[in-house]
């Protein structure tokens, strides 16, 4: 799946959780963007690989869980990481695995709760959200749509 971006500082000595996720970059009809707000921040759809998930079962199971709606996947974007800190002071690498994808037919409610989907216009997207790697990927997806 090619090589991948890399942002972020990987500071010496400190051990890295390693995470790799799969992430969804889903347009409507006016060209905004999905997005999923938390008490955390602003994020694209997605989220870890479970188990021996397949990047296409992790972004189907995901997109249930955050949003309800079924998807079809398109192309592949890119795959890019970033170190980074998160929010209860854990040293963390995570990969993002990215594509395009359609959101389908709304089949249930979205099981998480406290994460509501948002549609934004791209630059709000990259100016907002809280992974400089998700932000990347819109970029990278605007240009490729």
């Amino acid at each position: 799946m090619g090589k991948s971006i890399i942002f972020g500082e990987k500071k010496e000595k400190i051990e890295y959780i390693n995470r790799i996720g799969v992430y969804g970059i889903a347009f409507n009809n006016d060209g905004k963007i999905a997005l999923i707000k938390t008490s955390g921040g602003y994020f694209l759809p997605g989220g870890g690989i479970e188990n021996s998930e397949s990047h296409r079962m992790c972004l189907h199971r995901e997109f249930m869980e955050e949003t309800g709606y079924e998807i079809s996947i398109g192309k592949y974007i890119g795959k890019a990481s970033l170190y980074h800190i998160t929010k209860t002071y854990q040293y963390m690498n995570g990969t993002g695995c990215f594509y395009i994808v359609k959101l389908k037919e709304k089949v249930s409610d979205n099981i998480e709760k406290d994460h509501e989907l948002l549609w934004k216009e791209p630059k709000e997207c990259v100016e907002n959200l809280f992974l400089k790697h998700q932000a990347w990927a819109i970029s990278k997806a605007c240009k490729n749509v």
